[in-house]
């Protein structure tokens, strides 16, 4: 059997776009033939993202704010509308923020829900009737702390991640009968956010040393890391997956 990755004509929509893993999966899809909807907050971040990653027009950005459920809907409906249909949705939305838990605030946990879990729970909600019909599949990305404990600070990001593993999970189980399969990435460190989460974590650099000395393969991850991985899980090679969870982390989730 020859392994292959080709989404050549397939339409995707991808969350995150302003942010480094949705940003590199955008390029790997484009680069194996897709047509690429990229979900990003405003249009200066689409004018940035379509002069860098413009192919031959098959990249479409949909400017939209996922912390509402009335953005979720509008970027989804859309994407559907200028790509034809739907084959793929990857939700890669929102960043890490550290806080300790007795100094959370009610703004704090929406901002640590509402760009992540809830978005993922209403972008894919939205997009069900697409998948349904192309019998596509998603691919919700996470952080490894959605399976483990992690450095104090990360509880409401951990909840978060924690919540949008197992909806992958009842994903699976309420949509393989329609056809449509939902895997899940948990990743762990990755460089290029690694600047933007001590930029926003209330925790003096603590939680990302630790972060930087416990892994078997001893360097932070890379967006190039995660994309191979999002892709597999949503082409063909991975027919027969769903429900999965892959944890790509550098050897972090076994247990160091």
């Amino acid at each position: 059997m020859k392994v292959q990755i080709d989404f050549t004509g397939k339409r995707v929509l991808v969350t995150g776009g302003n942010y480094p893993i949705g940003r590199a999966t955008v390029a790997a899809y484009l680069e194996h033939g897709a047509i690429v909807a990229a979900q990003v907050p405003n249009e200066l971040i689409s004018d940035e993202l379509l002069k860098e990653l413009a192919h031959d027009d098959r990249l479409i950005c949909i400017v939209g704010d996922l912390n509402q459920v009335s953005g979720c809907r509008s970027v989804v409906d859309a994407a559907v509308a200028r790509l034809g249909g739907l084959d793929v949705l990857v939700n890669a939305s929102g960043l890490r923020a550290d806080i300790p838990f007795e100094d959370v605030t009610p703004e704090n946990w929406d901002s640590a829900i509402n760009g992540t879990f809830k978005a993922a729970t209403f972008v894919t909600q939205q997009a069900l009737k697409s998948l349904k019909e192309s019998k596509g599949n998603i691919v919700n990305v996470a952080t490894n702390l959605g399976l483990m404990g992690g450095p104090a600070g990360s509880s409401v990001h951990s909840a978060a991640m924690g919540s949008i593993v197992n909806m992958t999970r009842m994903e699976a189980l309420r949509l393989g009968g329609e056809g449509v399969r939902s895997n899940c990435l948990c990743h762990g460190v990755i460089d290029e956010y690694a600047s933007r989460w001590g930029a926003s974590a209330d925790l003096p650099g603590s939680a990302l040393n630790t972060e930087l000395k416990v892994r078997p393969i001893g360097r932070h991850g890379r967006v190039d890391d995660m994309t191979p991985a999002i892709l597999f899980l949503s082409s063909s090679n991975a027919e027969f997956m769903t429900g999965s969870v892959i944890v790509n982390d550098g050897g972090k989730f076994s247990g160091c």
